[in-house]
């Protein structure tokens, strides 16, 4: 969250640095805190602001007081540079992109698919189980997160999912067609799902596919999406930038189905 703080000041035109302490240190420039400290007491008599990290909306409401953008942003997924502040989001004033007003896409996701009553069942090889983790995070989430499959190898692959032998012989494990199988393998447990196989580095690299090469897929009963993106950064980069495609991969799915948007006017904490 105190990333995405920063990138709405940063997009406010004013620099940001942060820092991850234990204790906020009274002696320096008072600024924004996010989160619970012993000394929060002192910090806020000195004029610091302190913030609930999972109260969005009203993280959002202080932001746009205090650093008002010309439009609430929008948010695209997809390819974001390496030093990007939001790995696999693009943050947009205007034209198409979902308004989540500052919530990270997984509790969009909790919400709309709750709404519906839709389960979610996730299929991962290089994210290792960090999209499902992300939403458990999240509270509530034992109403759409069904279950999830962490599937490293070849053989996790077939034995839990049912992808073919000869799939993964003529393709490889970081494949559009191997994703396709994957999915499959995960909608017999919900109606909803995301695949996701890929070389997150540092090595890995094969000839035509190299590091940061993630093949991704997400599907509802009735529609599906597979593609192969290439994301720049570290290991950790790769991994969320590819978590947060997929998860906006689903929300498409679920705006294309007339859902609202989560507005300000929601409680999202």
């Amino acid at each position: 969250m105190a990333q995405r703080v920063a990138a709405w000041i940063e997009g406010a035109g004013q620099p940001v640095r942060l820092t991850l302490c234990r204790e906020l240190p009274l002696n320096a420039v008072i600024g924004v805190a996010l989160g619970d400290f012993a000394n929060a007491a002192a910090w806020q008599a000195a004029g610091g602001a302190l913030l609930d990290p999972l109260d969005w909306s009203r993280l959002a409401e202080y932001l746009c007081r205090h650093w008002p953008l010309a439009a609430m942003p929008r948010t695209r997924f997809g390819v974001t540079p390496a030093d990007a502040a939001l790995p696999g989001e693009i943050w947009v004033g205007n034209g198409d992109g979902l308004v989540l007003d500052l919530a990270p896409p997984e509790w969009a996701l909790l919400r709309w698919a709750a709404s519906r009553g839709w389960q979610l069942a996730t299929a991962e090889s290089c994210t290792a189980g960090g999209i499902a983790a992300r939403i458990a995070a999240l509270p509530g989430s034992s109403a759409v997160l069904r279950q999830g499959f962490v599937v490293y190898s070849n053989a996790a692959k077939e034995e839990m999912l049912g992808v073919s032998g000869e799939t993964l012989q003529a393709h490889g494990a970081v494949s559009e067609a191997v994703v396709g199988e994957m999915l499959d393998g995960a909608l017999r447990h919900a109606d909803l799902a995301v695949a996701v196989s890929g070389i997150a580095g540092p090595g890995g690299a094969v000839p035509g596919k190299p590091v940061g090469t993630v093949c991704l897929g997400w599907a509802s009963r009735s529609r599906r999406q597979v593609c192969t993106l290439l994301f720049a950064g570290d290991r950790w980069a790769v991994q969320y930038a590819a978590g947060s495609v997929a998860i906006g991969g689903l929300l498409g799915l679920l705006a294309e189905s007339e859902h609202p948007k989560i507005g300000l006017s929601e409680s999202l904490g």
